[in-house]
């Protein structure tokens, strides 16, 4: 038989085990430079439009989409954690590290500052005429195409994935990392800034 204390641990528990973000709890996890720190905590959805000035952890969480509008003036960690969907006019100014999460296909129109790492994730799909404006890794993903005229400005990293042709037209203004990945077909139009490795 349950005692009294038992029961209402019990139900603490449970209340906290899955729940949204609102704007007064948020500020229990913020820090003085605006870093917004929800690794591991049981929260289940943002607030729509929510700005955050600093940097946004949110690994290892159940949070399962950034809602339209997010602004997050720092960088993403969102690595092992349920995200599978970004609402539009997301902007991410700095990295975007999303190692482990659930993204399928990654939108249009997403604005990401630095490097973006998909690695370990069940990604299929990148929009045409992508930009990264860092390094790029794919490894261990379903991703069997680049887009057509994808620029990327740092390192390609493709080992583990299903990527064996590249696009008629990519830039790459650092190394591409093969990682094993034979690739059969080359672009017609390569710009590589760095070199080749297997």
């Amino acid at each position: 038989m349950l005692r009294p204390l038992s029961i209402l641990l019990l139900l603490i528990s449970s209340a906290l085990a899955a729940q949204p973000l609102d704007s007064f709890r948020i500020l229990n996890h913020l820090d003085n430079y605006g870093n917004l720190d929800l690794r591991g905590k049981p929260y289940t959805e943002l607030p729509p439009g929510v700005v955050i000035n600093g940097n946004l952890n949110m690994a290892k969480t159940q949070i399962k989409s950034l809602p339209a509008g997010t602004t997050i003036e720092g960088s993403l960690n969102a690595s092992n954690s349920a995200l599978a969907k970004l609402g539009k006019g997301v902007t991410i100014k700095g990295y975007a590290n999303l190692l482990g999460s659930q993204i399928k296909r990654w939108p249009n129109g997403i604005k990401v500052g630095g490097y973006l790492n998909f690695t370990d994730t069940p990604l299929e799909k990148l929009p045409n005429r992508m930009k990264v404006n860092g390094d790029l890794s794919v490894v261990r993903t379903p991703l069997e195409a680049l887009p057509e005229n994808i620029i990327i400005k740092g390192d390609l990293y493709l080992g583990g994935s299903k990527i064996t042709q590249f696009p008629n037209t990519m830039t790459v203004n650092g190394n591409i990392f093969l990682g094993g990945n034979r690739i059969t077909k080359w672009p017609e139009n390569l710009t590589l800034g760095g070199a080749v490795a297997p």
